[in-house]
């Protein structure tokens, strides 16, 4: 009795609550439709012809610059060029080309190029001469072959419209014909490429657009021809039409034969034409009228269906309450009493205890997790932390020790072929290992690279004052010793050297890339540290050769700060030492001639635009400051360059996992045979860009699919369970209890 007297009571006040919930704004709304409707209502209608108007304008421009865009890439396909579509072998690749070229637009019926002096004019459907064009594949009512002929060598770009083609011996058709010359905004175009487009596919795009709009739409171009034309309305004559005032802009009442029409004009500034709409204004007053009528009876509708939804809604808003309250009961727990008599305020207590015990356990696993960790020290090594209480903070929370002495980067290269598919497993253990060597009064921490087979390790050591270097060495040593003894390779190590700032971690990175330089001329195992590579001949020039290296290595890292301070030591050093005007000159050359090289190697000559002025230097400082700006520019758009393939390789590798993860022979070999990588480098690229496995990350996905499915279709378990990937139903079973707790039949009944 009891509880039926609190369901009772809980159901009246979702009743009463929807009720009021409804019914205030429901009485404010109709009240403001009620007389805002009639005076507001014309210049919505107004307003959304002249939007409609508008897409269709944007849309047409969008495919006209498609056009503009397409024959501009064929002006400069080499593929594409007169001697190329003549010739007797290459032609037929001209041709499929030109095919490509067609399939990038949606709009295009046919597409020709026509070369000057050229008798003959090429399609994708291979050549005609211009008098077979004219008589058996197309026939024109309104142009002539001297028309033809003079318009195909325009010299600007225009649209011609053109009634009644006869294509291929079939029924008329109209066509427009938009040709553009080769090449663009030359004055003197070598030859024309034309598309031909229906008239009935650009009505077609603008009846998508208008919908059930009932009057006319008509593109004129700038010499006041109509292009296409959408026609509801076929009491508008091409007279009338004519007679239509020119300079009308937005919405206007017009008159055509006495009889009122509403008119919305929009000029597009990009191609010059006119899209106009015209239509009957009686038709649009008695919208009008019908639609002030369809607002009241929607609001009277809506105010019936308001109060049966409220009452159906308090009704079986209880249903999922008690069965929340009776899960909070079960499973052998201490029975949870009523607290003032509404099972709601019991459930809120429990569900926020279930809440903050969840929340201590995802901050402790964030704080745990290595995908966190490893951006952190990525981060290190590119130098974007280069606040000390920001990365200590960044420390703590994520649970990184590092000793507060001196840091330095070893970078381990592995012999490249080293690791293939057959022993991947004992790399990423390998890796693993690495990543948490564990050193005698040091800390390393390991980052797998992603190019090549290699690990960057970081290691932090307590402060020395004098002996820092010999303590490095032996670090150094024991990290190659634990190398050799946890498997059988001997692999290259390149040592940065030492610095007393974490946030100059990306020196010493920057430095032992620059060792790594001299691999190829060291035995396999062998030790190259940064400091070693300055016992050289090239000392006698007057500066170090790791600073050339160095200065290398961060234009290829992309490092603006560090090339700066590099290339401003060198400079500072040329400056200090007492060397001829010869051996200046020398030093000089040689410092260009490693930045051209460096650039010219990345593909990034085009940023040397003046090389005449640069080697034409009056003097070291003019000199340093051309070069300065120079690898500022370099820097910026590697590291540009790098994230920019980095976010399109992750977006097109996990689009391509989204939209295939219902498959169930998706693999790991199956993505690096489609995106040509090697297997270890998209398991450690999913990795670094999602911070779970693949097999973690196809899981979730299927998981989320199952769970969708559950709660909005009817379909058997079986079936979305094979529909998502999986073969082993009983297996996916044990897992989605696993993972979520309940099984899939559990899951369905409670989201129901």
């Amino acid at each position: 009795m009891l509880r039926n007297r609190i369901k009772s009571r809980l159901l009246y006040k979702y009743i009463v609550s929807y009720l009021l919930v409804f019914l205030v704004p429901f009485l404010i709304m109709s009240t403001i439709i009620y007389y805002h409707s009639v005076a507001s209502l014309r210049q919505e209608i107004e307003q959304s012809n002249i939007n409609k108007l508008e897409q269709v304008e944007n849309l047409t421009n969008e495919r006209m610059k498609e056009l503009e865009t397409l024959a501009a890439r064929i002006s400069y396909d080499p593929r594409l060029t007169p001697y190329m579509i003549s010739h007797g072998y290459y032609s037929g690749e001209a041709i499929e080309e030109l095919k490509k070229y067609k399939a990038n637009s949606s709009i295009i019926e046919e597409l020709f190029i026509y070369y000057h002096n050229d008798e003959r004019i090429y399609s994708t459907n291979g050549s005609y001469s211009l008098e077979a064009f004219m008589k058996k594949k197309y026939r024109f009512v309104e142009w002539g072959k001297e028309d033809l002929i003079s318009d195909l060598h325009t010299k600007i770009p225009f649209i011609k419209p053109i009634n009644k083609v006869v294509i291929n011996n079939e029924k008329y058709k109209n066509m427009i014909a938009y040709l553009f010359p080769i090449s663009p905004n030359s004055h003197n175009p070598y030859g024309t490429v034309m598309y031909f487009i229906e008239e009935s596919t650009m009505t077609d795009l603008i009846q998508n657009i208008l919908g059930e709009y009932e009057g006319n739409v008509y593109i004129f171009n700038e010499h006041n021809q109509v292009i296409a034309s959408s026609n509801n309305d076929r009491s508008i004559s091409s007279k009338q039409l004519t007679s239509l005032p020119s300079d009308l802009f937005g919405v206007n009442n017009v008159e055509l034969d006495g009889k009122e029409y509403s008119l919305v004009s929009v000029n597009s500034e990009l191609s010059g034409w006119k899209f106009i709409a015209l239509m009957d204004a009686d038709q649009f007053f008695q919208r009008l009228d019908n639609t002030t009528i369809l607002i009241f009876a929607i609001l009277i509708a809506l105010l019936i269906a308001g109060f049966i939804l409220a009452v159906l809604l308090g009704k079986y808003q209880y249903k999922p309450i008690q069965n929340l309250f009776e899960i909070t009961n079960r499973n052998g727990r201490k029975k949870v009493e009523l607290e003032g008599g509404n099972e709601l305020e019991t459930i809120r207590k429990t569900i926020t205890h279930v809440f903050e015990d969840q929340q201590i356990l995802n901050e402790t696993m964030y704080l745990q997790k290595p995908f966190a960790r490893d951006q952190f020290l990525v981060k290190l090594l590119k130098g974007d932390l280069s606040k000390g209480d920001e990365i200590k903070a960044l420390l703590s929370s994520l649970n990184v020790q590092m000793k507060d002495g001196h840091y330095f980067v070893a970078i381990v290269y592995f012999e490249k072929g080293a690791f293939v598919e057959d022993n991947l497993e004992e790399r990423e253990k390998l890796f693993s290992s690495l990543s948490n060597i564990s050193l005698a009064n040091a800390t390393a921490h390991g980052i797998d690279l992603f190019y090549n087979d290699a690990i960057a390790l970081i290691v932090s050591m307590n402060k020395l004052e004098e002996e820092a270097n010999i303590e490095r060495r032996k670090l150094v040593l024991q990290i190659q010793r634990y190398i050799r003894e946890t498997c059988n390779f001997d692999p290259t190590i390149g040592v940065g050297g030492f610095y007393d700032e974490k946030n100059l971690i990306n020196r010493s990175y920057i430095e032992a890339l620059a060792t790594l330089e001299y691999k190829f001329a060291k035995p396999q195992g062998s030790v190259i540290y940064f400091e070693e590579i300055s016992i050289l001949p090239e000392q006698s020039l007057g500066y170090p050769i790791e600073e050339q290296m160095k200065l290398v290595q961060s234009l290829k890292q992309g490092d603006q700060i560090v090339a700066a301070e590099t290339l401003r030591n060198m400079f500072s050093n040329l400056a200090d030492k007492d060397l001829s005007i010869q051996v200046l000159k020398c030093i000089c050359f040689d410092i260009i001639n490693s930045i051209v090289k460096t650039t010219s190697e990345m593909g990034l000559s085009k940023y040397i635009r003046d090389f005449k002025a640069i080697a034409d230097f009056h003097s070291i400082e003019q000199l340093h400051k051309q070069l300065h700006t120079l690898i500022l520019t370099i820097c910026k758009e590697v590291d540009d360059k790098k994230e920019s393939h980095n976010d399109k390789l992750r977006n097109d590798i996990l689009d391509y996992i989204r939209d295939n993860y219902n498959n169930y022979e998706l693999s790991l070999e199956s993505l690096a045979l489609k995106f040509q990588l090697s297997v270890s480098y998209v398991s450690r690229f999913i990795k670094g860009q999602t911070g779970v496995t693949f097999t973690q990350y196809l899981q979730d996905l299927r998981m989320e699919d199952v769970k969708r499915q559950l709660k909005e279709t009817d379909k058997s378990i079986k079936d979305i369970v094979v529909q998502v990937g999986y073969l082993d139903v009983a297996n996916f079973t044990r897992k989605f209890k696993k993972v979520v707790g309940v099984t899939p039949g559990q899951y369905r009944n409670l989201n129901r």
